[in-house]
């Protein structure tokens, strides 16, 4: 019978240098080769009423909606930049232009300036180059945008890692049902409202997902529009953060989508004296289940009735008076909960997914 070759005193060198190793594993502190998964970052910047969103993914792409108004000395630039400062960016992936009004697209210039900027995306031609303002930002916009620009339609996504990011509003069109939905009752009776012709019906609006976190971003969308999104059936199912459309301004939330949706939480991206009417703030106040509303601005020509509770506003003063302070969501990587923080004051309140 073969005998193997005995190991006992080589063995013991080796064995005991693994033995060390194996100690010094152990001594390793925890965390120091393992790395938390980032979160899903959600930005409402104060450019005093021209909601601009910044989404930034646990992958750190960055997608923002909006640029603000056009100014000499791009204060809504600088905002924007502050916001990425925080989420640690230096650039934009995806730009997403709403629709083709100064207080949307008019910081554009400001910020391409500063920022290096991807891919930016809109929903269409202009349907007011026929007017002297709508032709000048028009033909600015295209020269900006020239070499880099892409139009979507409802259905269309952004390629992002992790996010499920959809287009249900372009240029007037509108996603399908996303699934199959019984009638809608709050549409008993609900008119289906007037036919704008301009920008506002044409804006963009788009469906973010991770894992059981869902936000929905109308841009500007009109009330006709939002009735065709709710009526007959809801398109879009529950969400759990929804930006109030149109800055919250007179119509801008209706019953028959805001309560079908179903939302935790809303935040109205509204200015001092832009949006934030009492008409909508109680449309979106009334909503089954929700738990709070969020402000950029504190409503100045609204009671304190038809505004939110203080700790939930950002900016509380007129617009020469306020240095923009923005809201932040920070959703955990598996979608099941958020947290949202007042930069004003980094007062927070957390939620649970549905």
């Amino acid at each position: 019978m073969r005998h193997l070759p005995t190991t006992r005193h080589t063995c013991a060198g080796a064995c005991r240098a693994m033995a060390l190793v194996a100690a010094a594993l152990l001594t390793v502190p925890v965390g120091v080769h393992t790395q938390a998964p980032a979160t899903l970052d959600i930005y409402w910047i104060d450019v005093e009423g021209g909601a601009a969103t910044l989404i930034v993914t646990p992958e750190r792409d960055a997608v923002l909606m909006d640029t603000g108004w056009p100014r000499a000395d791009a204060r809504d630039a600088g905002r924007i930049q502050t916001a990425m400062r925080d989420a640690g960016i230096t650039e934009i992936d995806y730009l997403l232009i709403s629709h083709f009004h100064r207080d949307h697209v008019g910081g554009l210039a400001a910020l391409a300036e500063r920022v290096p900027i991807g891919q930016i995306i809109d929903h269409g031609d202009s349907v007011e180059r026929d007017r002297e303002q709508g032709r000048a930002i028009w033909e600015e916009y295209l020269t900006l945008a020239d070499g880099r620009r892409r139009t979507v339609t409802p259905g269309d996504k952004l390629p992002l890692r992790r996010i499920e990011f959809s287009f249900v509003a372009a240029h007037g069109a509108l996603v399908d049902a996303l699934e199959r939905q019984p009638p809608n009752r709050l549409c008993e009776g609900a008119p289906a409202g007037s036919f704008d012709e301009g920008e506002n019906p044409r804006s963009l609006g788009y469906l973010l997902s991770l894992g059981a976190f869902q936000f929905l971003n109308l841009g500007d969308l009109t009330p006709n529009h939002e009735h065709d999104l709710a009526c007959p059936e809801n398109r879009l199912g529950v969400v759990d953060l929804y930006q109030v459309p149109h800055h919250g301004g007179g119509g801008a939330a209706r019953p028959e989508l805001t309560w079908a949706l179903q939302p935790t939480v809303a935040v109205s991206n509204n200015g001092p004296r832009k949006g934030g009417s009492p008409e909508s703030y109680a449309v979106v106040r009334d909503t089954p289940g929700i738990a709070d509303i969020w402000q950029v601005h504190r409503a100045m020509a609204a009671d304190a009735a038809d505004n939110t509770d203080p700790q939930l506003i950002a900016n509380l003063t007129e617009e020469d008076d306020c240095v923009g302070h923005w809201i932040k969501a920070t959703v955990q990587p598996d979608g099941r909960s958020w947290t949202m923080t007042n930069g004003r004051t980094g007062y927070s309140r957390n939620y649970l997914s549905k």
